[in-house]
């Protein structure tokens, strides 16, 4: 049994949370950098080395994760979640070395450096088309979130699957029910029954698509991503069968979308409440890298993924049992005063340790550059399109997400400034 910690227990889905949660990480870091959290029932860890080191290796791993939470559901509701997690616990995020291995060594030709450069000169149409599209529309006032972050990451998705623009709609939804599983999964004991009736459809009709759209590249190839991601030979030397593509394409929707939404939202808003660095990036757009990496060290999208204990392991006088759950906060490392001067500065000229808002080791996001180079164009289109674009929202309380592992701004009302 964990000791009774020297900090006060905290709900992470307190509405009060998200006003606390960098206070929170600080008394952490100081104080308990591993935290046995009840509410949730599992180590917080907080600290950028421990961070760093245990993301690497075999010490914490994923694959229990999904069996841990299916035994919480209520005996005789198994079935309202099966078809869900027949897909998702196929997924890499869920799968260790070996499994996690071989579905890598394929999906990974997904994001090779041509590819991404492929794909850099369609996001750069997409992010032209969507402002022209936003400004007609609108004139100088919109939502961000609404009009760029959530549309665009979508049109360059359905771009890369060669999924027809007039599916376009349709894709979304289909992602954002992925999402909304999703979100409360990663954080609740157990899954949702009201929301994975919804998913469920959407899966459905998502792996229909598929099916379809696979059957038809075969006999016609297409330039497109998935055209690519098909095996020649299915199942034979190691190669994927359809359904091992469509179900890790379903995770690629999932993380390619909503992962650049909430990081869009979030270097913006931190633009917008730091004008000298907004007005820097605005005279020199070659920071724009720079600018989505501090975006992602100070704001992260993912504030903190979780994995379970192998075997037994002690780590600042805590004994972590196997098989525990641990959660390692990305937004915490990011924010570590030990790993980052001045970690809680927005600063374009930071050099020193990455931040680790994708992750480490093998698990490391496989789509980390071209979520990179998406982001950048569209901020770089932003900049030279609309660079008078200012908020109508109360920036010292921006409407994040209620979810406390993905992070995010909700609506962002803006307008466009002489």
């Amino acid at each position: 049994m964990p000791t009774e910690p020297a900090i006060a227990q905290f709900s992470i889905y307190d509405a009060a949370y998200q006003d606390q949660r960098y206070r929170l990480y600080e008394q952490l870091r100081s104080t308990e950098p591993v935290f046995w959290h009840e509410e949730s029932e599992s180590w917080f860890i907080t600290r950028y080395g421990d961070v760093s080191t245990y993301l690497v290796g075999d010490t914490f791993i994923t694959s229990p994760l999904i069996t841990n939470k299916m035994k919480n559901v209520p005996p005789g509701e198994e079935g309202d979640f099966q078809d869900i997690i027949d897909v998702i616990s196929t997924w890499m995020i869920y799968n260790d070395r070996p499994v996690h291995t071989r579905l890598r060594s394929h999906m990974n030709r997904a994001f090779w450096a041509k590819e991404v450069d492929l794909i850099r000169p369609e996001i750069q149409r997409i992010v032209a088309d969507q402002l022209d599209g936003v400004l007609e529309r609108n004139g100088t006032s919109f939502d961000f979130v609404k009009e760029i972050a959530h549309q665009i990451p979508a049109l360059v998705l359905c771009r890369m699957l060669g999924i027809p623009g007039e599916e376009v709609q349709r894709f979304i939804g289909w992602s954002d029910d992925i999402a909304a599983f999703m979100q409360d999964f990663v954080v609740k004991p157990a899954p949702d029954r009201e929301i994975s009736a919804q998913t469920r459809r959407s899966l459905a009709e998502i792996v229909d698509f598929l099916t379809r759209a696979i059957k038809e590249r075969r006999e016609s190839p297409k330039n497109d991503l998935l055209t690519r991601l098909i095996s020649e030979n299915p199942d034979e030397e190691g190669q994927l069968a359809d359904a091992e593509i469509i179900r890790q394409t379903i995770h690629l929707i999932f993380g390619g979308h909503k992962i650049p939404q909430f990081l869009l939202s979030n270097c913006l808003h931190l633009l917008f409440t730091n004008p000298d660095e907004f007005a820097a990036l605005k005279k020199d757009p070659e920071l724009t890298p720079a600018t989505v990496e501090e975006c992602i060290r100070v704001e992260s999208p993912i504030q903190y993924i979780t994995r379970h204990a192998k075997d037994d392991v002690e780590l600042h006088g805590k004994k972590i049992r196997a098989n525990d759950s641990v959660y390692f906060f990305l937004g915490s490392a990011g924010r570590d005063p030990e790993a980052f001067e001045d970690p809680k500065d927005f600063r374009l000229d930071r050099n020193g340790k990455r931040h680790l808002g994708f992750g480490g080791g093998y698990h490391a996001c496989i789509a980390a550059a071209f979520a990179r180079v998406e982001v950048e164009e569209v901020m770089r289109g932003i900049i030279a399109r609309i660079p008078g674009i200012a908020p109508r929202y109360d920036l010292s309380k921006p409407q994040w997400t209620a979810n406390p592992t993905f992070h995010g701004i909700v609506t962002m009302p803006v307008e466009i400034e002489d």
